[in-house]
């Protein structure tokens, strides 16, 4: 009884050769080609600042400019720190936007193709005139 291996090989194989199936689906899932570079930064009032960035997909994609209202306490590291993880509330492939803020509101002019847009915010109302 002594010379009886107490597990078979091809278990432990399966066991390993499993571990690396999960491993990889994760990565896989969690893999994102989209790059955001910060494009412009605009005050808005004393809570939050107004954040533009420009997002590629690869070269065979346009970009696409992202619009965050974020937190005026913290700094632009801070953001671009964290730009992954915000949703942004308007994106847009107009690289020209006009951007106005009067008495802490903000006025957007977009002439492109307007792709999404959330108007949630509860510091500062969002106003939106939009033409392709």
């Amino acid at each position: 009884m002594q010379n009886v291996p107490v597990f078979k090989k091809r278990y432990l194989l399966l066991l390993i050769l499993l571990t690396a199936i999960i491993c990889i689906g994760y990565k896989a899932i969690h893999f994102s080609p989209l790059e955001q570079q910060l494009f412009r930064k605009v005050p808005v009032n004393n809570q939050v600042n107004l954040y533009v960035t420009e997002a590629s997909a690869g070269a065979t994609t346009d970009f696409s400019y992202r619009f965050f209202l974020y937190d005026a306490k913290k700094n632009d590291a801070d953001f671009t720190a964290h730009m992954d993880e915000e949703i942004p509330f308007m994106i847009t492939n107009d690289k020209d936007t006009e951007i106005n803020v009067t008495d802490g509101q903000v006025y957007l002019k977009v002439r492109g193709d307007l792709y999404s847009f959330r108007n949630t915010n509860y510091f500062t109302r969002v106003h939106l005139t939009a033409s392709p």
